[in-house]
């Protein structure tokens, strides 16, 4: 199993091809920080937040061979108009087929975003798939769509016990 934030995070130096600034209040990037409570355990310096990076969460699922996955921190993302996932990457004008090895080509390359709606119902007390609503829903199913592993677990909650857990009877295919 694999475990992945619905958004990316990343301490430190180096390329974030999907990161947002937290540039203010209002910045996307300050929400993901704030509300995911994104802050070093050591040093209390705020993590660099970002979109989903779904070449790079590909090749994770590749390298380490993923049977399904937890979606955790789906709740951080309520409230936003809209969602974007970085579904690919372009180096030169060219599209690549995977996340670059090089960091200079990562750090060179442009992301392709997919735009899905957001939504603004507390998800918190949701115990199950149904239960979340359909732009949620949908934002989950695109995510396994891409990475083509099942998401098992979506977390709803800061707490260990909101979590939805979808059971064994679900697969990669969309209705």
């Amino acid at each position: 199993y694999g475990t992945v934030k619905a958004y990316c995070t990343r301490v430190g130096e180096g390329p974030f091809p999907t990161e947002l600034i937290p540039d203010g209040p209002q910045s996307i990037g300050y929400h993901l920080g704030t509300v995911g409570a994104e802050y070093g355990t050591t040093t209390g310096r705020q993590r660099r937040c970002g979109w989903l990076d779904i070449p790079q969460m590909q090749y994770s699922c590749l390298i380490n061979g993923f049977s399904a996955i937890n979606l955790t921190k789906l709740d951080v993302l309520t409230g936003l108009d809209e969602i974007k996932l970085g579904v690919s990457y372009k180096h030169q004008g060219k599209y690549l087929k995977s996340m670059p090895a090089c960091l200079k080509s990562l750090s060179e390359s442009e992301v392709e975003y997919e735009i899905l709606p957001g939504w603004k119902e507390d998800i918190s007390k949701c115990k199950t798939f149904e239960e979340l609503p359909e732009n949620a829903q949908n934002y989950v199913l695109r995510v396994q769509e891409l990475l083509g592993v099942p998401i098992r677990w979506v977390g709803v909650g800061p707490n260990r016990l909101e979590q939805i857990d979808r059971g064994e009877k679900w697969d990669t295919s969309r209705d």
